[in-house]
């Protein structure tokens, strides 16, 4: 059901007309987009489809953005043919050439695709687990904190008469720290403050905005920082605690390790193989060259090309 809504609200954001029936449109279910002239059907969005590795796919598919950029996308290309056909350039002779050239270029990616997908599996748990071992320095948990944080925002007022109340909450405060959480309900104007009375969680870096971020993250325990100016007004923070980075178990971080080695396993194939296939010598000669130059740059450059 969640594929079919996606789909569905990608060809709303294509505008493209679901077809209803192929009675009603001539068009049957082998097609699956039309626009203008453009016409994909269900074997060309499958073959394209295919291209995405497999592991990859499902999930590409599902994303909304994807799938409409990638319909979309195929829809200009298919748009664009029909005009050439139209105009009768598909008979054009370098077109011929570069649609020959283009056919092999994909035979070659498919080629390389199903020979890496084909080629024996390693053991990526087993080397997952091998790296975990050896680099447990490198799987440890981002650095957090829980913060309390009261906002004076500015919206409804200057900065300069936020900064003015947001110093005589901190200087409330200086006198009476366990206030804290009072102040919050009277004053702050985070629309979250009724609910979590200005409190936060295992907050990481990228979680708050930058100013009030490094502010926060400089804090001891306890303190309380003086007001920070950001473009929502001033905050004033409280940090209540700090936790430290630390080695995450292996499962926790064992599916990322997995796909990291099965990816670096398969690029070694692919890098082996096509190694193996340039390793070949070339064979061109010289009046290969000539003719080269002669077809793509003409009779007189010929002499000076071939004698540099």
């Amino acid at each position: 059901m969640k594929a079919l809504l996606t789909v569905i609200l990608v060809v709303t954001l294509l505008g493209i007309t679901l077809l209803a029936t192929a009675d009603e449109t001539g068009s049957g279910p082998e097609i699956l987009a039309k626009r203008g002239k453009g016409v994909v059907s269900q074997d060309e969005f499958g073959a394209r489809a295919a291209k995405i590795p497999e592991r990859y796919r499902l999930q590409t598919l599902r994303d909304r953005n994807r799938l409409r950029d990638l319909i979309n996308g195929m829809l200009v290309n298919a748009q664009l043919a029909a005009d050439a056909r139209e105009a009768g350039f598909e008979n054009n002779e370098l077109v011929i050439k570069r649609m020959k050239l283009a056919a092999q270029t994909e035979l070659a990616a498919a080629w390389l695709q199903h020979y890496v997908a084909s080629s024996p599996p390693a053991d990526y748990e087993a080397l997952a687990n091998e790296y975990y071992l050896l680099h447990k320095d490198e799987m440890l948990s981002e650095e957090k904190v829980d913060v309390t944080h009261i906002l004076v925002s500015k919206d409804e007022r200057s900065y300069e008469e936020a900064l003015e109340i947001a110093n005589d909450i901190y200087a409330q405060l200086q006198e009476n720290p366990g206030a804290f959480v009072e102040l919050v309900e009277k004053y702050s104007d985070d629309s979250s403050a009724p609910s979590n009375k200005g409190s936060f969680k295992d907050v990481k870096r990228g979680d708050l905005v930058k100013p009030f971020e490094d502010v926060a993250f400089s804090l001891e325990p306890g303190q309380i920082s003086e007001p920070v100016k950001t473009q929502y007004g001033y905050h004033i923070g409280r940090l209540d605690a700090y936790i430290a980075p630390e080695v995450q178990p292996f499962e926790q971080v064992k599916q990322q390790l997995v796909d990291a080695e099965r990816t670096q396993h398969e690029n070694r194939i692919r890098s082996d193989y096509i190694s193996q296939l340039t390793s070949l010598g070339v064979e061109m000669s010289q009046e290969n060259i000539e003719e080269m130059v002669r077809r793509q740059f003409g009779e007189d450059y010929v002499d000076p090309y071939t004698n540099n």
